[in-house]
């Protein structure tokens, strides 16, 4: 009976397979246009493009279901714990998986989770589009990255604004992971006194499944803590329709080029018993502030670039250390866990003047502590988290908040499904005014966890005929005015995603979003919708056309703005899908019908835009003005060893005679960049 259902099972899974790509380029880029709603630009870029490296690690270095720990399977951002559960009940209950078919019969895996997992994981003999990949798990690997400007700006010479990486990695049998890497953006100097090498560095060290220790990490790592309202600065996409389920305590090496978000030190995870774990990790970090001439600091600067003289002088200006534990009890359907942080600043944190720095906290050093649970039934999830924060106060002046730095914060999440297609979500958050924690990252409307409250109903329907649906609505309210306020404010989001596939051959996507937020004392409605049609005409090509329209509209006094945009797109494969060829060109206006005093409306309508970009990129662009954009770009798979990969933009404005301001002006409508990748495979 079981083979009767596995081959009914087997048979399903080719004819889904053939309905939609599984490609894992298509699969980045539906993720990427999901995160790009609310990307802005600027420091979220090297966030964004981290979360993207984190997924293209975890399909370079895919792992055999039927061996997976439960660790291993909670590594993976796209599963919640349910579905975790329900993979490893499934292995004790009738043996090994006999093939990724299979999947289809453990309850609560819907197509999005089957297509990810067979992307990342495989099923015994591993398949010949796997060993590859595999492979690199036991080899060693280099790569860099050169990013050509050919254009010159004011700030700098033209060498100048050269941007270069490398990283270096090396998987030593089942229980090592090192590597190391270094950085230079653009416009940073390089090779002198205050640059004496790349501008950023660092190195990791990582063993893993090791008697009872499950991992151990040296250098550069991220963690993540219950659901974040303590720590967490690993895989994070805000407030999307993809999975929101949190892990309860992950340790991961640092290995992108985010400057920012990760720590430095040790951690160690180590398992007492089955169901007992503990996580401690120690960091010290210089971070980038502003040195006031008392001697303190108001923010860290959390951009990385180091290019004019005043980002110079903040480089590596603050000291900090921190030092954390999660102790974790997981039953087999609840999970507790408790959570502590400590953090020491040399330089004392003052608020400054400005209103929405009042509920900032101020002192040397700030702390932590939270509980979280899970608790998982048969088709119901919930899991949430409750933190105190603690601050102390040194010869404070804050007369409006005298408690600034010690709050409440809680985060509640409840899922049920329908069945493994259909599911239902709504979370709940509170993060008080006077809640502070440096390295939070939760579910959210706001960057940070602190004065924002809110609620979130979530739909996911995988198979509604030949439609794949997702919509969420989310209502937010911040107590205390936030930045450029004056006021306390409220908003709502509310978003739908519908994927229709038309044939084997054929997809059509759309998507809308609508949110009203207020800033500057204005309340602010902006309308998203973007349309994709893809056509694959044979294994070696495809054709796509996409289309993108904003629309925003202020209040008091009444100001109008529209941006569209249309892209259209085609993919090459050749030699042996060795060498793959996509061209992309754009035609773009945004600021349509916004008066005159409207100075803002072209960039309050500004467009993202998702396009083909290199390895472990993210190949979000941000366009507003009116003008064209081509960008192509080249794989080529050399050899098992070798990979080359090469990407070309280029900009042209119709509606201005330069670009950008300050030191970054380039003075001219065009802008070209070359982008280059190689990367190399060796054996040990």
């Amino acid at each position: 009976m079981r083979k009767l259902i596995i081959l009914f099972a087997f048979v399903s899974f080719q004819l889904a397979s053939l309905a939609q790509s599984d490609d894992w380029e298509s699969i980045v880029e539906e993720l990427a246009e999901e995160i790009g709603e609310s990307y802005t630009g600027g420091e979220e870029s090297a966030a964004l493009e981290a979360q993207i490296d984190e997924l293209t690690d975890l399909h370079e270095h895919p792992f055999d279901l039927n061996t997976a720990t439960r660790e291993q399977l909670l590594s993976l951002p796209f599963l919640g714990e349910a579905q975790v559960e329900a993979i490893m009940d499934y292995r004790s209950r009738y043996g090994a998986l006999r093939s990724s078919a299979e999947l289809h019969l453990v309850r609560g895996l819907g197509l999005r989770e089957l297509r990810w997992l067979s992307l990342c994981t495989y099923v015994g003999n591993e398949p010949a589009s796997v060993a590859p990949r595999r492979a690199a798990g036991g080899r060693q690997e280099m790569m860099t990255r050169l990013d050509v400007p050919l254009y010159n700006r004011d700030g700098w010479p033209w060498a100048r604004g050269l941007a270069h990486r490398w990283r270096y990695t090396a998987q030593t049998g089942s229980h090592w992971d090192l590597g190391a890497r270094a950085e230079k953006d653009a416009g940073e100097p390089m090779f002198n006194r205050q640059n004496p090498l790349w501008d950023a560095w660092g190195a990791h060290a990582m063993l893993s499944r090791w008697h009872f220790v499950e991992t151990l990490i040296v250098g550069d790592f991220k963690a993540v803590m219950g659901e974040g309202l303590v720590i967490n600065n690993g895989f994070h996409l805000g407030k999307q329709l993809t999975s929101l389920w949190r892990r309860p305590a992950v340790l991961r090496p640092h290995r992108s080029a985010e400057e920012e978000r990760f720590l430095r030190g040790a951690a160690a995870t180590v398992r007492f018993t089955p169901p007992l774990s503990l996580t401690a990790l120690y960091s010290y970090r210089q971070l980038d502030a502003t040195v006031q001439p008392d001697n303190s600091v108001r923010a860290v600067n959390a951009s990385g670039l180091h290019r004019t003289a005043s980002e110079l002088e903040r480089r590596r200006s603050l000291a900090c250390h921190t030092t954390a534990a999660h102790l974790a009890w997981d039953g087999q359907h609840l999970r507790l866990g408790a959570s502590a942080m400590y953090q020491y600043y040399d330089h004392q944190f003052r608020q400054g003047t400005s209103l929405y720095r009042q509920i900032y906290p101020e002192g040397y050093q700030f702390g932590a502590v939270s509980a979280d649970y899970a608790l998982r039934l048969r088709n119901l999830y919930v899991s949430g988290e409750v933190a105190r924060s603690m601050a102390a106060l040194k010869e404070s002046t804050d007369a409006l908040n005298p408690s600034s730095g010690r709050g409440w914060a809680t985060l509640n999440k409840a899922t049920f499904r329908f069945n493994p297609n259909t599911s239902l979500s709504a979370v709940q958050r509170f993060y008080s005014r006077n809640y502070f924690s440096a390295l939070a990252s939760a579910y959210g409307e706001n960057v940070t966890v602190q004065n924002e409250s809110g609620i979130t109903l979530l739909a996911d329907a995988d198979r509604v005929g030949p439609f794949a649906l997702r919509a969420f609505v989310d209502l937010f309210y911040s107590p205390w005015p936030r930045y450029s306020m004056t006021r306390a404010s409220r908003g709502f989001e509310t978003a739908a995603l519908a994927t229709c596939s038309i044939s084997r051959f054929q997809r059509f996507t759309i998507r809308y979003s609508l949110k009203s937020k207020e800033r500057s004392d204005r309340r602010f409605l902006t309308s998203r919708l973007r349309a994709n049609y893809s056509l694959t005409l044979s294994e070696r090509l495809s054709l796509q056309a996409s289309a993108f329209a904003t629309h925003v509209a202020a209040a008091s006094p009444s100001q109008r703005t529209s941006g569209i945009a249309i892209m259209p797109r085609i993919d090459y494969a050749a030699i042996s899908r060795r060498l793959r060829c996509s061209l992309a060109a754009t035609l773009f206006a945004t600021g349509l019908g916004s008066p005159a005093a409207y100075t803002s409306g072209a960039y309050d309508s500004r467009l993202f835009l998702y396009e083909p970009s290199l390895f472990q990129s993210f190949g979000m662009v941000n366009l507003f003005g009116k003008g064209e954009r081509l960008a192509a770009s080249v794989r080529w798979q050399a050899s098992r060893r070798w990979q080359l990969q090469a990407k070309c933009g280029v900009t042209h404005y119709h509606n201005r005679d330069r670009i950008s301001s300050g030191p970054t002006t380039i003075r001219s409508p065009w802008r070209t960049d070359l982008q280059l990748l190689a990367r190399w495979q060796f054996k040990r």
